[in-house]
């Protein structure tokens, strides 16, 4: 049985069939004829949906229930300029890109409470920076 709870579009079109039957005398058929075309279950594209309205299941990180609010979340957690990010926002794990030093930085906690942008390098750790060592993986 076919659902019927689905958006259904019908369009019907009603065509008239005029012919001469003769060449010497007029003489006029009528022909009806009904084209019918039926959709069921109608989906509007993707295109004219607002992400606010395009529901998402949440996954690990990213709580939100829609689109818009998953990729402002995203966008939270990545950021790049010359100047360290600030604001509430902000969490541990987050990075950014100091476009000023040239530095791939990471927010943690460097002491009890306390949380910084520390600078990731590749080679020998300084005082104020973690070291990525793919030996250690």
């Amino acid at each position: 049985m076919p659902d019927s709870s689905g958006t259904k579009v019908a369009i019907t079109e009603e065509v008239t069939n005029v012919s001469v039957t003769n060449n010497n005398s007029i003489g006029v058929t009528l022909v009806d004829t009904i084209t019918s075309v039926s959709v069921n279950n109608f989906a509007v594209g993707f295109q004219y949906q607002q992400a606010s309205n395009s529901v998402v299941t949440p996954y690990k990180t990213i709580t939100a229930t829609n689109v818009q609010a998953a990729l402002e979340q995203l966008a939270d957690q990545d950021f790049r300029g010359a100047s360290a990010p600030t604001g509430s926002n902000i969490e541990e794990g987050d990075t950014w890109y100091d476009t000023d030093d040239e530095q791939f930085k990471v927010y943690r906690e460097t002491s009890t409470g306390t949380f910084q942008w520390v600078p990731i390098i590749v080679g020998a750790a300084g005082g104020d920076s973690d070291t990525v060592d793919a030996g250690s993986y």
